[in-house]
This record gives C-alpha cells, structure tokens and sequence, in this order.
C-alpha cells in the first residue's frame, strides 16, 4: 500500500474515535501516586511544546487539533487508568524507569547520530566534525530523538500572544 495512503487511512482510524473518546472520558483529578503525578507533569510540558510549536506555525494559521486531541485523550486514560487500577499504576512507573534507562543508553556515535538527524530531519549536518558533535553529544542526542521539540521544552513562556485568540490555535488550554 502507498505509504502516503496508510498514513492517511491510520490517521482517519484514530482521529475519529478519539473526537468521541474526548467528549466522554472526563478530565482527570491530578493525581495522589507518584506515577500519576509525573505523568501529569510529563504531559503539562508536552502541551506547552505544542502550544509553542502551534505558535511557530507548523500546523499552518489554523490547527486541526488532532494532535492535540491525542494528547489530551492519552492522557485522560492513562491518569485515570494509573489513578484507579494499581496494574496499569505499575506498568507506568515502569515506563518511566524504561524511558530513563532507554535515555541512558542512546546513541553517542557522531557519525551515527549526523546520520539518524538527516534521516529522520531532513538536516545534513556533515559539515560538523565529529569532534564538535561528540563534545555536546547530549544536545545531539536529542536532536536526533526529537529535533528542535526539546528546545521549546525549555523555553520560558509568559501569556499567549493576544493577536492569537483561542479558536486560532485549535482551543488549546494553557497550562
């Protein structure tokens, strides 16, 4: 099947569902467990990288909110899910220590990872040499995980701009 094809039909395959999930599954209290509270933590961070990513522009003047909406819904069900059920509250504590473990064993080779960045990001970065690129291995470590996405994590934000009202950028809360 053309890849292009399978995508659509996935993405039609989840945003539709998830239009309903969303209405349904009320917001979830933040949470008395460990697990719940960092989830809770990881996904406020999440959505402010969103919000800013909206604001640069790359879902055009007016977002579709699928994105968003897939947030909002993983995060609904699996802070209730962690909340209420001390099952799934294990296996998301083991997500965590996983991730943790799962970032500690990234790639470090520079020719690897100029590699991985142009792949996946279209941005050749040959012309580096691999000295620069092992002496700040985290920071390219992270651009080959999530691009420019962990640069907006960090970034301190005040109020949304007032030229950009809430219907333009897809109803997002701020958190």
């Amino acid at each position: 099947m053309n890849r292009d094809l399978r995508l659509i039909l996935l993405k039609r395959l989840v945003n539709v569902p998830l239009r309903f999930v969303d209405l349904l599954v009320p917001e979830p209290d933040s949470g008395k467990f460990p697990q719940t509270q960092m989830m809770q933590h990881v996904y406020e961070r999440m959505f402010k990288v969103y919000r800013l990513d909206c604001l640069q522009g790359t879902f055009g003047k007016h977002p579709d909110g699928n994105f968003e909406r897939l947030l909002r819904v993983s995060r609904k069900v699996l802070v209730r899910l962690s909340e209420d059920d001390p099952y799934y509250r294990k296996w998301v504590g083991l997500t965590f220590l996983l991730a943790a473990n799962e970032w500690g064993n990234r790639e470090k080779d520079p020719k690897q990872l100029k590699r991985l960045i142009k792949e996946q990001w279209h941005m050749n970065i040959n012309c580096l040499p691999d000295e620069l690129i092992a002496s700040y291995v985290d920071d390219f470590s992270e651009d080959a995980l999530c691009d420019f996405l962990g640069n907006l994590a960090r970034k301190e934000v005040g109020e949304i701009p007032a030229f950009l009202d809430h219907e333009m950028i897809g109803g997002i809360k701020q958190v």
